[in-house]
C-alpha cells in the first residue's frame, strides 16, 4: 500500500478544495480550516491528519483524519432516538469529531487522499445532519463505531 505523504495530502487539498486553508503543518501532520456548504448552511470545518510513521501498525481507527465543526455549533435534538448528536465521537476534553466511516470496513487508509474521501464524506455528513435537524431521520450511509476515535 502506498501511503500518501503530508506534502501529497496538502497538494491534493490545495488543488481540489482551495477554500480549505492549511493552518498548521509539520513533518508528520497537517491541519486545515475552511468553509463547506452541503445544502442550506455554510459550516466552518477543521480537519486534522497525522501521517503514519513507518513502524506503526496502519490502524485506520487511530490514523483516520479527525473532522470537527467549528461553526456554527452542532445542535442536538433532545430526546431523539439517534442520540443527542448522531454519528459523532466525544473526546476526553469535550471535543466533538465526526464519525465519517466504519474503520472495520476498510473505508479509508493512509493510501487515500483526504481531499477525495474525507472532505466529500464531511459534506455528506453535514447534509445528513441538516436533514436530521429538520426531520429526525439520519440519511447518511455507514455504521457508527463507538471506539473509532477512542
Amino acid at each position: 500500500m502506498m501511503v500518501h505523504s503530508i506534502d501529497a495530502q496538502i497538494q491534493a487539498m490545495r488543488t481540489i478544495w482551495p477554500e480549505l486553508a492549511l493552518v498548521a503543518r509539520n513533518a508528520e501532520a497537517a491541519a486545515w480550516k475552511g468553509p463547506v456548504c452541503p445544502l442550506l448552511q455554510t459550516y466552518r470545518v477543521g480537519i486534522l491528519y497525522r501521517a503514519p510513521m513507518l513502524v506503526e501498525n496502519l490502524d485506520s481507527r487511530r490514523l483516520q483524519p479527525r473532522v470537527s465543526i467549528l461553526a456554527p455549533a452542532l445542535r442536538p435534538r433532545p430526546g431523539d432516538p439517534e442520540g443527542r448528536l448522531p454519528h459523532v465521537y466525544y473526546g476526553p476534553d469535550g471535543e466533538v469529531t465526526l464519525c465519517l466511516l466504519d474503520p472495520d470496513a476498510g473505508d479509508w487508509s493512509p493510501a487515500d487522499l483526504i481531499a477525495e474521501t474525507t472532505v466529500p464524506w464531511t459534506i455528506e455528513w453535514l447534509a445528513a445532519y441538516e436533514g436530521w435537524r429538520a426531520t429526525g431521520k439520519w440519511t447518511a450511509s455507514g455504521r457508527h463505531v463507538e471506539t473509532a476515535n477512542g
